[in-house]
């Protein structure tokens, strides 16, 4: 569904910094925005628990982390 976005007041120094940008990565100022906007808004990736969990550091014995009266 195509969409038409249209900003107004915004920041010189932020469009400089878009125009910027989109030079270093060899695109169309639309381009970059859509890249911005794409990386912005994806889902992150979902990581099952155990897999978290497993790639924490071990900092220590259960016992460390004891609450004391």
């Amino acid at each position: 569904m195509p969409l038409t976005l249209t900003f107004t007041d915004t920041d010189e120094l932020l469009i400089a910094a878009l125009h910027k940008r989109a030079r270093a990565h060899g695109r169309s100022i639309e381009e970059e925005h859509r890249d911005i906007l794409r990386s912005a808004l994806r889902p992150l990736p979902k990581r099952p628990l155990d897999d978290i969990l497993r790639s924490m550091p071990d900092v220590g014995l259960d016992a460390d982390f004891e609450r004391r009266p």
